[in-house]
């Protein structure tokens, strides 16, 4: 009789190379280029404090939630959830969550591999001097031009995702971890010479003048809403990213100490980046405002010289890598579980529906450009579906989980075996926090999202 197959458990080679993959798969290009735009448009340092609440509030005790389910549990995120709602009432809705959540990391994924061959595609130009840099109309039209093309993105989407399968197929301490280390040491020693020439060539204060100016009038009920939203996808909280590689943490790792030295982490890198834009771009927020597609019309003109642009776009390719392997591995994960097959096969087999869905969205611009519903193409549904719907949806739901619905006493089994008073207090603070502020900013996500704001805005004044 021939067994099926099961995968064996594999564990970070250290508590150090998880803070490194996880903090490198979480930074993203949201990091880059809509950080900087969300500083400059409310009020700078004013809009800073309400993000840096919102992380504290709600990025901790949402991502060592996750981190505290997942972690010695060897398995995919329905596994994960299943385990913990295992003969509770309505546990398939909660597993039905946790495959919604796989769907929107998939969705996102796709449409991600779009915008991460244009990066791979723009960083060899970039290198090599092949980008128009005489005005940004001239920059934009090109862009539109490459983007149209659907034969020459074809071999830039299929590079990236054949690196991805290559990643992931040789499995966590061989494949994944290795390669993730690299790229993050690789993405801070550019990081780091791009401020340390920023600095000594005199632009890095002005910019920081700029993006942090105090301007408490700038905010609004919206800058609040934006700062929450763009806490909540900082840290991928809704991707099911955190989930995948907390499952092969040791079963007492420090679920909160991690969390917070990935979050601090991931945090730090994204100003360092907002502050390198900056200081190379002088009114980055205006000219980002746009979305990221900005990133590929703008920087070309903007940033002077050459060979920094050529340092930004090479960043941006790393960037696009990391977290393209985040979203990638935990899809693998789930392939391999459920199907009962080998790494190997479960990347091919993800690489293929990645590919194809990729393929679509890339299309989008086109030959499939008149496939259009309610004025929107396949890139735009994919983006829509996955970023504002099923994933802030799905985050909140597993909020709502381990807040509300599972046993006190479990949870604190899980916590610490040791229930002396400092850390029942320790345990009290976090669960209260997860119970109300976390909740209650994981709902307005979620209602913001969803366009509950605009809906008020139209009705308010028509």
């Amino acid at each position: 009789m021939v067994l099926p197959y099961r995968p064996s458990p594999q564990l970070w080679s250290s508590s150090a190379r998880f803070v490194i993959v996880c903090t490198a798969a979480i930074v993203s290009l949201g990091d880059f280029w809509r950080l900087p735009y969300l500083l400059s448009t409310y009020g700078g340092s004013a809009f800073l404090l309400i993000y840096l609440l919102a992380l504290v509030l709600m990025g901790v005790p949402v991502f060592s939630a996750q981190v505290l389910m997942a972690r010695g549990s060897h398995t995919d995120v329905p596994g994960v959830v299943s385990l913990w709602t295992r003969n509770k009432p309505h546990s398939r809705f909660w597993i039905f969550g946790a495959y919604a959540t796989l769907v929107g990391a998939l969705l996102l994924l796709s449409a991600y591999a779009v915008i991460a061959s244009w990066s791979l595609a723009y960083c060899m130009r970039a290198v090599f001097g092949g980008l128009p840099g005489a005005s940004v109309a001239q920059s934009a039209a090109h862009f539109v031009t490459f983007a149209r093309d659907g034969e020459r993105g074809l071999g830039w989407l299929l590079l990236f995702v054949l690196l991805l399968v290559a990643t992931t197929a040789r499995g966590l301490q061989r494949g994944t971890e290795p390669v993730m280390r690299t790229l993050a040491a690789c993405m801070l020693g550019v990081l780091t010479l791009l401020l340390v020439v920023t600095i000594w060539q005199g632009p890095a204060s002005g910019a920081a003048r700029h993006l942090l100016y105090f301007d408490p009038a700038a905010v609004g009920a919206r800058g609040v809403l934006e700062a929450l939203y763009q806490a909540f996808f900082s840290l991928s909280l809704g991707t099911g990213v955190i989930v995948a590689l907390a499952s092969h943490l040791p079963a007492r790792a420090p679920a909160v100490r991690l969390s917070a030295i990935v979050i601090v982490a991931s945090q730090i890198i994204a100003l360092a980046f907002a502050l390198v834009l900056a200081s190379l771009m002088p009114g980055v927020g205006l000219e980002f405002s746009a979305g990221v597609q900005r990133v590929f019309e703008v920087l070309p003109v903007g940033v002077k010289p050459v060979w920094t642009m050529a340092l930004l776009f090479i960043l941006l390719a790393m960037i696009s890598m990391t977290t393209g392997i985040g979203l990638f591995e935990t899809l693998v994960q789930t392939v391999s579980h459920r199907a009962r097959v080998p790494r190997l096969q479960a990347s091919v087999y993800t690489g293929v529906l990645v590919a194809a869905l990729g393929l679509m969205a890339q299309n989008a611009f086109g030959v499939l450009s008149s496939w259009r519903m309610f004025g929107r193409n396949l890139f735009d549904w994919f983006s829509l579906i996955s970023t504002h719907w099923l994933i802030p949806i799905t985050g909140l739901m597993l909020c709502v989980l381990v807040g509300r619905v599972l046993a006190r006493r479990r949870l604190i089994e899980a916590w610490s075996p040791y229930r002396d008073e400092a850390g029942m207090a320790t345990f009290a603070l976090w669960h209260g926090l997860l119970r109300y502020p976390a909740r209650i900013a994981l709902i307005a996500v979620v209602a913001y999202a969803l366009g509950a704001l605009d809906l008020i805005e139209a009705i308010w004044n028509p």
